[in-house]
């Protein structure tokens, strides 16, 4: 099955301004003189995601006038801080602040450097307009999905389509941040390398996971539980290197590399586009983590039985020709060599990247986290029946690589 839902709903009522602070509604009015209206009118809508995005509050805001030139329409998409530092396991004013980096200067970079290297438009890294205008309390870019972008179910796994669209913007990502790496040092050294993972593996973390490993262990016949039960003291123990140990950091980490972070079109059912959205998590990393986060949040077992292989070239020929553009040779950054011991290595952040996001993937409609508590490891999580399909294909995957 394709991601062919949207999981985006509308809620039609035009919301009480007091719900945009004034700092925000400041930079929706700067927008607009730069968008050079003489008269317009704004409309405002709160948006539901249905448990596709925990860390905001999301607005459309509409505005409709006339200019110089005649009518005009301006889309833009609102994301809210969530006030308050309520996780133990991550700092949310953090996260925005790297999701301010990252459109007020970062993509700033990434435009110039791609002019600069004459890289196609259709070969380079997607990513949505910004306005210039986010500030701490709100990230404000494009309304894309006025132009027909939009989300998959969360629960639905990936088409084929999707799937090399997704990886080759991913490989484009982590091609550009071997760019800034070899082309820009200094900015590389002093603002990229110095970005840690926004985790804390805490005991919250930890009891998080063991409550996600429960819900999977009821999923699974006898051996395959003792298989994944025995090995899930020594994942815990494996995350804190591959996250933290200076050996495994290579690139940018998106951070949150999956389905539901990354808007699609379509046309006549098929997938033509995608754009990664959702940059609150990234960090210097292992850019492997990107893609088996990708895959096992996204894909069924057959799917990874069919294409896992295929993908994987995917990647690697994306980043590959990618960096030809600046005149790089792969082999100086990451080989192919370099790449496949990597992966070997950090497989099992699969396994991972499975139990600590299925709760949220699989929570059924009536039992989504409100994240607004502060002990994630209380969270009790009703699933859907969907999951255990999942669940025992990536446990058997697991047993078959001979991991578990």
């Amino acid at each position: 099955m394709g991601v062919n839902k949207c999981e985006c709903k509308i809620n039609e009522e035009v919301i009480d301004k007091d719900k945009l602070s004034e700092k925000v509604e400041d930079s929706i009015q700067r927008i607009i003189k730069k968008e050079g209206y003489k008269d317009y009118n704004v409309l405002t809508r709160a948006i539901s995601t249905d448990g596709g995005n925990y860390f905001g509050s999301l607005y459309e805001v509409d505005v409709k006038g006339t200019t110089e030139d005649g009518e005009k329409e301006t889309n833009i998409f609102v994301k809210g801080i969530v006030p308050g530092d309520h996780f133990t396991v991550l700092s949310v004013s953090g996260m925005f602040t790297m999701e301010l980096f990252i459109y007020n200067e970062l993509f700033v970079l990434f435009n110039e450097i791609q002019n600069e290297a004459y890289v196609p438009v259709s070969e380079r890294y997607n990513v949505v307009k910004s306005y210039q205008e986010s500030i701490h309390e709100a990230i404000l870019l494009e309304n894309v999905a006025k132009k027909g972008y939009k989300t998959g179910f969360r629960m639905d796994p990936v088409s084929l389509k999707f799937a090399e669209l997704s990886i080759k913007q991913l490989a484009k990502l982590h091609a550009l941040s071997f760019v800034l790496e070899i082309k820009y040092p200094e900015f590389n050294q002093r603002k990229i390398k110095t970005i840690n993972c926004p985790f804390k593996l805490n005991d919250d973390f930890k009891g998080l996971l063991k409550n996600s490993g429960e819900k999977i262990s009821e999923c699974l016949d006898d051996e395959a539980r003792k298989r994944f039960n025995e090995y899930v003291p020594k994942l815990w123990e494996n995350i804190s290197h591959y996250l933290f140990d200076a050996k495994y950091k290579r690139t940018i980490v998106h951070g949150d590399f999956r389905a539901n972070n990354i808007l699609m079109k379509e046309s006549e059912c098929e997938v033509t586009d995608v754009i990664p959205v959702d940059y609150q998590l990234l960090y210097y990393g292992c850019p492997i983590i990107d893609f088996l986060y990708f895959i096992f949040l996204g894909t069924d077992q057959q799917f990874r039985k069919d294409h896992l292989e295929y993908l994987k070239d995917l990647y690697f020929d994306t980043l590959k020709n990618m960096l030809q553009y600046f005149e790089i040779d792969i082999k100086s950054v990451f080989s192919r060599e370099d790449f496949e011991g990597l992966y070997k290595d950090v497989l099992d952040y699969g396994l991972f990247s499975f139990v600590q996001v299925m709760p949220f993937i699989f929570a059924t409609d009536d039992e989504i986290p409100e994240l607004g508590k502060d002990i994630l490891s209380d969270f009790v999580i009703k699933t859907d029946p969907r999951m255990k399909e999942r669940a025992r294909g990536v446990i058997d995957d697991f047993i078959q690589w001979g991991i578990l």
